[in-house]
């Protein structure tokens, strides 16, 4: 049986003139714990803790209290009494609301009675979810968004055909494979280990030729395997295709987080399952290699050259024409040299390069004095630009891209990760017809391009693809997740399934807010019951798909086989959404603050949507607009911005239960979700309907108060339908 502590909330409406000549003052307001419900008191403010709150009001202010009982596919309970100030109100209770004005002491109390929950209501108001995901192995962590599949990043993702696994790559010498991208099962490595290893991250690459000639020409001892830094001995960003029979593993190596010494390797296998279990690869060769100063000592040595890019992420793919090219690169960037993303053209049959000449791609030629010589390391197709007010390029972190071509409708698409990894990690794309671009953004902006009149600003650019989020209220009405979230999603890998679906691979982290403090990463909590955040990422697989002007939108919940787009009747649209927008601008000045995109409450009626800077607005009727525009899509016009939503049913992996969700983008660039908030038997937002009921004439209110009368004090969610849509109806056509 489920418990819920009763929680008040207290919103102050006074105006801002009156507070500036009437002092509130302070009165106790004792709200009572009770199981199976929740109650909220509106209208004013309170401070406190437990069931104990002051509120800051006036003698005779109004007070709305507004009763959820618990109703759930397990529990369903009515009120069966509500006492205000010791006096028994239940019989003025009306649509689970009740009115009253403040007095010296406001006590409520609330209590419940288990009821049968009611039979199904018609058909065209019944959302029907056929996708719960079947959970084979529970996570032992509290991450959320693949089971099983903490601590991992920098995700690729294949199918093999052979073993009918999904295999997913990432850095660090980590795998795991899948047979429906929703359990996944832990494979450890894919690299061999040293003996005198620490832990299974640090690798082997004795028997890679190419590893070792990088190894030795850049100063390590005679193996990489031999160094005494873990990061110089760990795959970064891998990436896995099938070229004909084989299955070609592309891996970058780093020898400092902080210079652009790296290089792009490659490994193959006609045996995917096979070379993963026994870390059996064959050496293809090196890609490419970068070369960086190794100390600030070197800068004024003529010997020493930076390459502008960084040997890292490689992203390989075939163009229209079945052409192998690859995309690498990353934020790296000191002084004069900028970093981005690059793209280079590969041999289709060796998977290296295509052409030798001017290319820093033989292993005994490598070395990091590169004299007057000028590698070609490709074009570039993403400036890192800079953020304002920070040193160059300090926060412009523009990497772990990944390029794909959609013959459907004939464009490239770059996906594109901005930000800290730690932090506001965010994947962001761009689309060009022409394979080396310019890659444009939803606005007509270049990728790589900075205008004179514009800010030297990666961050004002690309669609907005998903940022870090939470959903401040629960599907079913009775239960808060307002505290914990997503955050730092990026790193992403895209491919398209046997059955059309394209999904997308990322990395994400879970973020707890207590108090003030936001932490990402695992909560964990002490005797002192201080959260603890141990920082680690884990996989993410989301749907994503095209919009009907082919832009890429993702799903607003990870994936359990869900449609991407259904046609969902206007009658199960209406009703109280957490909407989330994510805005392409830069407003934040401090780049490593954690990003949280909190949702805000938007109710839809019948051809309104109705947001909260509406109801404080008191927006005009004719700037509310919601309309069927497609068999899978309808316009809304949301606080002056119109938005091309796309709904479906879907898994809640926050609360385990089935909700109807919706993804789209609006005409000014910003990408949009949305999640149904409560179940089909909480009602429409009481804010919103009385702001909607306050447009009716007289006649039209008095018709609603005399059919309110007749109503229980537990209404059906029939008995809210019909009500809210005749009202809604006949203001709507005023």
């Amino acid at each position: 049986m489920a418990f819920f502590l009763v929680s008040a909330a207290l919103l102050i409406t006074v105006g801002m003139m009156y507070l500036k000549y009437v002092k509130p003052s302070d009165y106790p307001v004792f709200i009572e714990s009770f199981s199976h419900g929740v109650m909220t008191v509106e209208n004013n403010e309170t401070k406190g803790s437990d069931n104990k709150y002051v509120v800051m009001c006036k003698p005779g202010e109004s007070i709305t209290i507004n009763i959820n009982p618990e109703r759930t596919d397990s529990n369903y309970y009515n009120l069966s009494k509500l006492i205000v100030n010791g006096e028994n109100v239940t019989d003025e209770v009306n649509m689970l609301q009740y009115k009253t004005k403040v007095k010296e002491k406001l006590t409520v109390l609330a209590f419940f009675k288990k009821g049968e929950r009611p039979g199904k209501v018609q058909e065209n108001t019944e959302i029907k979810y056929d996708n719960k995901p079947t959970i084979l192995v529970k996570a032992d962590t509290e991450y959320f968004g693949c089971e099983n599949a903490y601590d991992f990043e920098d995700p690729s993702i294949i199918y093999d055909s052979k073993s009918e696994y999904y295999y997913c790559f990432g850095s660090g010498n980590k795998v795991m494979r899948s047979k429906d991208l929703i359990n996944w099962e832990n494979r450890t490595t894919y690299f061999p280990t040293p003996e005198n290893a620490q832990d299974d991250s640090i690798m082997d690459f004795s028997e890679f030729v190419s590893v070792s000639k990088w190894a030795k020409a850049h100063g390590y001892d005679k193996v990489l395997s031999n160094s005494t830094s873990t990061n110089n001995r760990q795959p970064i960003g891998p990436d896995i295709i099938k070229i004909g029979s084989y299955y070609y593993l592309y891996f970058s190596l780093s020898k400092s987080l902080n210079a652009n010494e790296s290089a792009i390797f490659c490994v193959r296998t006609t045996d995917l399952e096979y070379s993963v279990e026994n870390k059996d690869w064959q050496d293809v060769g090196l890609v490419i290699s970068t070369c960086g100063r190794n100390s600030e000592s070197d800068k004024e040595n003529p010997k020493y050259y930076y390459d502008a890019s960084n040997a890292v992420h490689p992203s390989v793919f075939r163009d229209k024409d079945g052409g192998l090219f690859m995309a690498y690169g990353s934020y790296f960037g000191r002084e004069k040299i900028q970093g981005g993303i690059y793209l280079l053209e590969l041999n289709s049959k060796t998977g290296l390069l295509s052409k030798n000449e001017d290319y820093n791609s033989q292993g005994d030629e490598i070395s990091t004095l590169h004299g007057k010589a000028r590698f070609n390391t490709g074009i570039l197709i993403a400036n890192p630009g800079r953020v304002p007010a920070l040193g160059r390029n300090e926060g412009s972190l523009v990497t772990a891209c990944d390029l794909i071509y959609d013959k459907s409708n004939d464009y490239y698409y770059m996906f594109v990760t901005y930000g800290d990894s730690q932090n506001n990690y965010n994947i962001r794309v761009a689309r060009s017809q022409n394979i080396n671009g310019p890659y444009l953004d939803f606005n007509g902006k270049s990728m790589s391009k900075f205008g004179k009149n514009q800010i030297n600003n990666q961050y004002t650019k690309g669609l907005k693809l998903i940022g870090g989020y939470n959903f401040e209220m629960s599907s079913n009405g009775g239960v808060l997740y307002s505290d914990i979230g997503k955050a730092s999603t990026g790193s992403p890998s895209i491919i398209k399934t046997d059955d059309g679906k394209w999904i997308m691979a990322s990395q994400s982290r879970v973020f707890y807010k207590v108090g003030e403090e936001i932490y990402t990463g695992e909560k964990d909590f002490d005797e002192e019951d201080e959260v603890k955040a141990d920082m680690k990422p884990g996989l993410e697989i989301r749907q994503i798909f095209f919009d009907e002007n082919d832009w890429p939108i993702a799903v607003a919940e990870a994936y359990t086989g869900e449609k991407a787009k259904s046609s969902i009747k206007q009658s199960l649209m209406n009703g109280n959404w957490d909407v989330i927008v994510f805005d392409n601008g830069a407003s934040r000045e401090d780049y490593k603050a954690i990003e949280r995109n909190v949702s805000s409450p938007v109710t839809i009626m019948n051809t309104a949507a109705i947001s909260k800077n509406d109801i404080a607005q008191e927006t005009r009727l004719s700037k509310l607009k919601f309309e069927k525009k497609t068999k899978y899509s309808y316009e809304m016009l949301l606080d002056g911005v119109t938005y091309t939503i796309y709904p479906t049913t879907a898994w809640d992996w926050e609360l385990g239960e089935g909700t109807l969700i919706f993804s789209g983008v609006g005409n000014d660039g910003s990408t949009i979700w949305g999640k149904k908030n409560c179940s089909s038997f909480v009602g429409i937002s009481t804010d919103a309907f009385d702001y909607l009921l306050s447009f009716a004439n007289e006649s039209v209110q008095d018709e609603y108060n005399k059919k309110m009368s007749k109503i229980s004090s537990n209404p059906s969610q029939a008995d809210i339908d019909k009500m809210t849509k005749e009202v809604a109806d006949i203001v709507l056509a005023q």
